[in-house]
């Protein structure tokens, strides 16, 4: 189905999942959507609530984001880029299935060297602005890690070292390709599981860079090990979906903002 013409003027947001879960419910809420394939990814353009929007699904992790940020510049040329997905909270104050659009964002271990220590978003200088409604989650920081924190310890002790409210492994680098191209960027996180929770041991082990089938393989080995991981992962994948609508929504009122 053909795209409607938007006009010459109008602005792109590119957004960048790590899951495929956490794109569910937005993928259903875009039109004329248009796939287009760029190297080891998919790119799909299409439009939410008349909004021209560009998004992928990267993987986990900093090095997965970053190539596909940068591919989303590259091939489309959005005017903003959103890393889009679920985090961990470290603040008692943020519940299941809340929205976050943190305030300022740190980047631990960053081997993302130009970043610095920590930075207050939206950036400034960016040649896209924000709509004035823009919820803005004030005082909020969020830290962005390379390995999953998963126990009631690793996310007290990442607390008391950031100070920051919520984790995620992917935000960092793509605030790093965006403020490289002087774009806009934001952080929009949903909470999938709290400061007083500690998830499934299997999810580190499946949050590892590897295909479908393998992760397939590593989800049926790890019931074999451990038969309750079946009720742990369904309870998980209930949430997540969850926070998926959640973040659908979101995204659905920015773009209806902007456009």
């Amino acid at each position: 189905m053909p795209q409607k013409d938007l006009g010459p003027t109008a602005q792109k947001l590119g957004i960048v999942f790590a899951l495929p879960i956490e794109a569910h419910a937005f993928e259903q809420r875009v039109r004329n959507t248009i796939q287009y394939q760029a190297s080891n990814l998919v790119i799909f353009e299409g439009t939410c609530n008349q909004q021209q929007v560009i998004y992928t699904i990267s993987g986990i992790g900093r090095h997965a984001a970053t190539n596909a940020a940068h591919l989303l510049i590259s091939g489309h040329h959005p005017d903003a880029l959103i890393s889009v997905g679920f985090a961990g909270g470290l603040s008692p104050d943020l519940n299941h299935g809340a929205i976050v659009i943190p305030e300022n964002l740190l980047a631990l271990n960053n081997p993302c060297a130009e970043l610095p220590p920590c930075v207050e978003l939206p950036f400034a200088g960016s040649r896209f602005e924000w709509p004035e409604s823009l919820s803005v989650t004030r005082a909020t920081t969020l830290v962005t890690v390379d390995a999953v924190v998963d126990s009631l310890e690793k996310k007290k002790k990442l607390r008391e070292e950031t100070s920051a409210d919520l984790v995620d492994m992917e935000s960092a680098a793509v605030a790093l390709v965006a403020r490289e191209n002087s774009i806009g960027f934001l952080a929009i996180r949903a909470i999938s599981d709290t400061s007083e929770e500690t998830l499934p041991p299997e999810v580190s082990r499946l949050s590892q860079p590897q295909s479908s089938m393998h992760r397939l393989g590593a989800t049926l080995a790890a019931i074999t090990r451990r038969p309750r991981a079946v009720t742990d992962l369904w309870k998980l994948w209930e949430q997540s979906l969850r926070c998926s609508r959640a973040l659908a929504d979101e995204l659905e009122r920015i773009a209806r903002a902007i456009h």
